[in-house]
């Protein structure tokens, strides 16, 4: 088993799902973006993308789809519906089938940094493959090195046992100094490794940045 993080509110220790949950809740707002972000339109719904975008947004997830699906059975490598297909699925939990469309999206867009990262969170939330998540989340850092994106890739490697999770934990804090998540996994993980001296003193950075430090202090 990979090295377990645990949770800094509590004293018990928790498995790494406790991590992965966390991480869902992190992301879970950003699969609503995906369907903008892919040039999906929801006003004036004069074609079927459009139509079936709003058709999403009003939570009538079945007759999205059926529109979906007529536009890939004409142009299967359609983004646009292929993006808005994957988004509905996820939020429906239907994991295994969002997989396929979000490894063709992946597939056929080079550029696609928010996919990789929900590609990512699919692999290691849902289908059990810690490392293509790692592989796919390093896409995403490549594409958007942001401390958000380098601490997703920390959580994936942390289930692999890397030894790199440190270093993008260290280097999502030096790209930005108040992302508060980055110190939390960081300090879980030094306190799991029993480095207890460096975790206070990353306490102790942040608390001299003015961060609200009170999540990561250890109960006592």
């Amino acid at each position: 088993m990979a090295t377990r993080i645990r949770h800094n509110r509590e004293k018990s220790h928790r498995p790494k799902s406790a991590v992965r949950h966390s991480s869902k809740l992190l992301v879970v707002g950003a699969l609503l973006v995906v369907l903008m972000a892919s040039g999906v339109t929801v006003v004036g719904c004069g074609n079927l993308l459009d139509r079936a975008a709003a058709l999403d947004q009003q939570g009538d997830f079945p007759g999205a789809e059926a529109l979906y699906q007529k536009i890939l059975a004409e142009d299967p490598d359609n983004l646009g519906a292929l993006n808005g297909l994957a988004v509905g699925l996820m939020l429906q939990k239907r994991y295994d089938e969002a997989l396929p469309l979000q490894e063709r999206i992946v597939a056929l867009d080079s550029d696609d940094a928010q996919m990789r990262v929900e590609l990512g969170f699919n692999y290691l939330n849902h289908q059990g493959q810690p490392q293509r998540a790692v592989d796919v989340l390093l896409q995403a850092v490549v594409l958007e090195p942001t401390a958000k994106h380098l601490t997703f890739l920390a959580q994936a490697q942390i289930e692999v046992d890397s030894p790199a999770a440190e270093d993008s934990l260290r280097q999502a804090i030096q790209t930005q100094s108040d992302y508060l998540r980055a110190y939390s996994v960081l300090v879980s993980l030094l306190r799991d490794q029993g480095r207890a001296e460096d975790a206070e003193q990353l306490v102790l950075d942040a608390k001299n940045l003015g961060l609200d430090t009170s999540a990561l202090e250890q109960p006592r």
